[in-house]
């Protein structure tokens, strides 16, 4: 083992390689041969005495030695991006890699990192935008530093910390009925049709937490894996939905939809997922800090702002 001749191109192209699962887009990443990346590669691994990753289905798949240098090489690039950062001018050392589930992403991030962006000189942050299945895989593999999500992250290794709170509501087509304005109980929206979001997605896995269960009979009308495609299907009168206040409000404010009040609200934590042992650059710790502070504005008057403790 020869730990001594590691460069930090061959950790760039392990990184890439890791966060692509092939030799071409790790390539094409890094603006490369794939020729390259195959020697550079290929030299770590001798260096190592030991191969990291296997071979599926023309992918790289990291083994388990991969897997351990992953968070090593991982802390070693970000350090260095850090220096890097400074010596650029850079207020804060660092890059950002904010990942963020599909309502968050959509209706609180922009605005967020609009606020953030004004206050210091940064590069240009790193968006990705996906359910939270998807977005705690990402955490897990280092490919992202940080992510905003509002469903369960299923006992992952992660480190899951609440930041704000966020109503869902039961909507409408204006005419509906049960758009009355008067409170209702569960019972009375039995054997109703209902247009949700996907398996997978976090507003999905409230509706069967605390509805599912509980209405007398439902049918499953359609699915989307978007919220505009679930207001425009209840709009047209397909069924009742139920989403976010921050994915309805515009909606609600031009009576495309309407609001089906409940007896009962339902409340939901946004919380902020990282891996516990990924590094924190100076800039990702700078702006985790001011997302803890920072209030998400309100929209149909019954947001909180800040997640209450306990």
């Amino acid at each position: 083992m020869n730990i001594s001749a590691i460069t930090l191109k061959q950790l760039r192209v392990f990184d890439a390689v890791a966060r692509y699962g092939s030799l071409t887009r790790a390539a094409e990443a890094l603006f490369v041969t794939k020729a390259a990346v195959s020697v550079a590669l290929k030299a770590l691994e001798t260096q190592l005495g030991d191969p990291l990753f296997d071979r599926r289905n023309n992918r790289l798949i990291l083994n388990a030695c991969g897997a351990q240098l992953r968070p090593l090489a991982d802390d070693v690039l970000q350090r260095l991006d850090v220096i890097q950062g400074l010596f650029q001018g850079a207020t804060l050392g660092g890059n950002l890699r904010i990942g963020a589930s599909v309502t968050i992403g959509n209706h609180l991030l922009p605005a967020l990192l609009g606020h953030f962006m004004g206050r210091i000189a940064m590069p240009r942050p790193e968006v990705t935008i996906a359910n939270t299945t998807q977005l705690c895989r990402l955490l897990e593999s280092f490919d992202i530093d940080a992510a905003f999500v509002e469903g369960s992250t299923h006992g992952a290794p992660l480190s899951v910390e609440p930041l704000w709170q966020d109503h869902i509501h039961i909507i409408a087509k204006p005419e509906h009925p049960l758009a009355d304005g008067r409170p209702h109980t569960l019972t009375e929206l039995g054997h109703q049709t209902w247009i949700l979001r996907e398996d997978s997605s976090g507003t999905r896995e409230q509706f069967s937490l605390h509805l599912e269960a509980a209405l007398p009979a439902w049918h499953l009308g359609l699915e989307f894996n978007t919220n505009e495609a679930i207001i425009n299907a209840v709009a047209a009168g397909l069924g009742l939905g139920f989403l976010s206040e921050m994915a309805i409000a515009d909606a609600v404010k031009t009576k495309r939809i309407a609001l089906i009040a409940l007896e009962t609200q339902h409340l939901r934590s946004l919380d902020l997922v990282i891996a516990p042992d990924k590094y924190q650059s100076p800039l990702l710790q700078h702006f985790l800090d001011f997302c803890r502070s920072w209030p998400i504005p309100g929209l149909l008057g019954t947001t909180s702002s800040k997640k209450q403790p306990g």
